[in-house]
């Protein structure tokens, strides 16, 4: 995993010439396949907001993009939350307008590449533009072997382990219906966590090509990734779209209204208000 190290990327400032010369997403071939459209209704975009207890309204927006296999191409999001500033402890409104671009690369790899313009209008000092790029590579089943800081083990297609280069080994805990439902995190032999049952489910089986458990956060082993701490500000979405092998089954815990069997809006169980549109 060492050597991926050196591949990763994170740089504060806009790179100077585009990253997809020279790439052609509708002829990259990968091991790695979308679920099938028959089975699996494709989401154009998601809204979602939040209002905190003082009244401020957080919004997010993403719109997909897939190559003409399915696959996904790019998500433009378009974010506003507000945060504490450390220094005066006031809160901020924060904007954040980005892209991430995914690219299936020879010898069966995955280049990310995640860029962002974020903009505090009442704190300009905390202006910028900042680029995340990534790389991994999948296996012959389609998931992924190792990406950035990390490596993978499955059983099947059922991930069991994810190995951190920082010493971090986590494994992520499933209900019956192999809902990711929460995670162990060993640390370097020097502390132990577990979060059990911290995540529930509906009884309505997702039958979309995103798995909303990873959408909302679920998958505590993105959030080792620096700059993808938080899934409130994402740089990547590997779960979302089935990259870390076979998905949580069931849409999360929430108040999901379904139009010819498809999830159309939701208010999930903290609160977020989701709106699901979809490729005609």
């Amino acid at each position: 995993m060492k050597n991926y190290v050196s591949l990763m990327l994170m740089l504060l400032i806009a790179t100077a010439c585009s990253s997809d010369d020279g790439y052609n997403a509708d002829t990259a071939k990968t091991p790695y396949k979308p679920l099938p459209v028959e089975d699996y209704r494709m989401v154009k975009s998601v809204k979602m907001d939040y209002t905190d207890d003082k009244g401020r309204e957080h919004t997010w927006e993403y719109v997909f993009g897939y190559d003409v296999q399915n696959r996904i191409k790019s998500i433009d999001g378009k974010i506003t939350r507000y945060v504490v500033n450390p220094n005066n402890k006031k809160i901020y409104r924060k904007n954040i307008n980005s892209t991430l671009k995914y690219y299936f690369t020879a010898d069966d790899g995955l280049r990310t590449v995640y860029s962002a313009s974020v903009v505090y209008p009442q704190y300009t000092d905390w202006n910028s533009t900042v680029t995340y790029k990534y790389t991994g590579t999948f296996n012959s089943k389609g998931a992924l072997d190792s990406f950035g800081p990390f490596d993978c083990v499955y059983s099947g297609n059922r991930l069991t382990g994810a190995y951190f280069d920082n010493g971090r080994e986590y494994t992520l805990l499933r209900d019956r219906d192999e809902n990711v439902t929460g995670y162990r995190c060993n640390m370097s032999d020097t502390a132990y966590v577990e979060k059990s049952n911290i995540y529930t489910y509906s009884r309505e089986k997702n039958k979309t090509n995103i798995d909303f458990s990873g959408l909302l956060g679920y998958w505590v082993i993105e959030r080792d990734i620096a700059g993808n701490e938080t899934w409130l500000d994402p740089v990547l979405q590997l779960a979302a779209f089935d990259m870390l092998g076979s998905r949580s089954r069931m849409l999360p815990a929430g108040e999901w209204r379904l139009e010819k069997g498809s999830p159309v809006a939701c208010r999930t169980a903290d609160g977020y208000n989701l709106v699901i549109e979809y490729v005609e």
